[in-house]
């Protein structure tokens, strides 16, 4: 009785690893044919992501999914260079670099279809958040290179009134987004191209790896345990 005991045991444990490494090889096999791997070098996005020294960091991202406010994305510039941002304006949405009263120069963006009296009588609330920036001062030398690139732009430029200030903005036009690093005065991003066409985003980035891959186990756990991206 006990030798039949101690197989039914052996029988189990045995079912419950090969079901586990199974489970390993299909989580490796969908995530290879999903996601597509792109090494990142510079440091427009940093923290975020590392480009340079030690931890540099890969990014894999999911070419079915384009993304949507404030998602990471790989995408392909109008001169064919492939940079990875942050997806910080959406097709009709207005947006600018706004100086406030404490001297800092912050990100605004008007969500489109957001009514007038909204935001002529409260610009303010639609000042973005933006913990992820490594240095808010970037932002400052960012907003000269928004400006000359507006003066560009002029069919697309849209004068905002608020507490009897007028301000300019850049309204992303139909089919387009308009995309940022996070390393604010060390990047070269929309704000000085302009906007880019939705099909220029070749997927949005689920999951980063530095460049020693360890983070690929990490990354296949989040797969079955369903956890989602690391990003």
């Amino acid at each position: 009785m006990k030798k039949i005991k101690t197989k039914t045991i052996w029988k189990k444990i045995s079912f419950v690893i090969t079901s586990i490494v199974v489970a390993l090889f299909l989580s490796l096999f969908v995530f290879i044919y999903t996601h597509e791997y792109y090494p990142v070098t510079g440091q427009s996005m940093y923290p975020t992501i590392n480009g340079s020294g030690f931890d540099e960091n890969g990014v894999y991202i999911n070419p079915n999914n384009k993304g949507s406010f404030q998602d990471i994305v790989v995408a392909e510039t109008e001169d064919g260079t492939t940079v990875i941002k942050r997806i910080l304006g959406l097709e009709g949405d207005l947006v600018s670099f706004i100086k406030d009263v404490d001297g800092n120069t912050y990100f605004y963006r008007i969500p489109a279809g957001t009514q007038q009296s909204e935001y002529e009588n409260n610009l303010s609330a639609f000042k973005l958040n933006e913990t992820y920036l490594y240095d808010i001062s970037g932002n400052e030398i960012q907003k000269e290179h928004f400006d000359k690139m507006l003066s560009k732009e002029s069919e697309n430029k849209v004068f905002v009134m608020s507490n009897y200030t007028f301000y300019e903005f850049f309204q992303v036009p139909e089919g387009e987004i308009f995309i940022m690093g996070d390393n604010r005065g060390h990047t070269t991003d929309s704000s000085d191209y302009g906007s880019l066409p939705v099909d220029n985003i070749l997927g949005k980035v689920d999951y980063m790896v530095k460049n020693n891959y360890l983070q690929v186990f990490e990354i296949l756990f989040k797969i079955i345990t369903f956890k989602g991206s690391n990003i």
